[in-house]
């Protein structure tokens, strides 16, 4: 065999019709936060170092070795194999190894992320933590269709706040989809420019408790969400 490295069997099956969705805390302790570090590629620890914000430091560290590990458990090999590349807009993807053509999709919100995993099929994932928006008409009337801000008009408190979100998620999550811009996706769905593009995806709710309003989207009709919980290492 030489010096030739054996590929490691996937340990998670991922079905074609399936979009996999992984859930787990921002908010891990010290020594978490230090293993999983290790994990991260030479310039991404670089990356960590450069961040401003102990808070963006701390997201990026669990996305990121959470993204490595979940990756290579759906490829095979291990999360220092992981080698990630950018598409449209700065949308990262998985660029190796990449046999089966996994996509996926993160975000994170409060203390929460979330990663969406499919095959052959752009996907796109927002998740938003429940909070007073002051300014939600304001920002409705200049972002959202005319028909979404009638519809925020008769609501008032929390029920506004979350149909205000919902909305925004949905918006966000198809842009991501499409690897385009959020604030460009944003103004192209006021004009209705983005309607006739919109029917290529479907919008999922995500069922995440009253604490956060989520939605996956994904091309075509010909899938179903499976929630994955959180990956054992993450476990708060």
């Amino acid at each position: 065999m030489g010096n030739r490295r054996l590929r490691l069997s996937p340990l998670i099956e991922l079905a074609p019709d399936v979009v996999d969705i992984w859930t787990a805390p921002l908010d891990v302790d010290d020594a978490t936060l230090d293993e999983l570090l290790t994990r991260l590629s030479p310039s991404e620890r670089k990356r960590v170092g450069a961040l401003p914000e102990e808070k963006a430091a701390r997201q990026y560290v669990v996305s990121r070795a959470m993204q490595r590990q979940l990756l290579a458990s759906y490829a095979g090999g291990s999360p220092a194999e992981i080698q990630f590349g950018i598409v449209a807009m700065g949308k990262p993807t998985l660029s190796k190894p990449n046999d089966i053509g996994l996509q996926f999709n993160t975000t994170h919100s409060g203390r929460l992320v979330i990663i969406a995993v499919t095959a052959k099929r752009d996907v796109g994932v927002d998740v938003e933590q429940m909070r007073p928006i002051p300014r939600a008409m304001a920002v409705a009337k200049r972002c959202y269709s005319a028909a979404e801000y009638e519809s925020l008009l008769g609501l008032e408190g929390e029920k506004r706040d979350r149909a205000f979100l919902a909305i925004w998620v949905k918006r966000e999550g198809t842009a991501k989809a499409r690897g385009d811009s959020v604030w460009r996706g944003l103004a192209s769905w006021k004009n209705g420019e983005l309607e006739p593009l919109a029917r290529e995806f479907t919008v999922k709710s995500l069922d995440l408790g009253p604490e956060f309003v989520g939605v996956v989207v994904a091309r075509g009709n010909d899938w179903r969400v499976a929630m994955r919980g959180t990956p054992v290492d993450f476990t708060a």
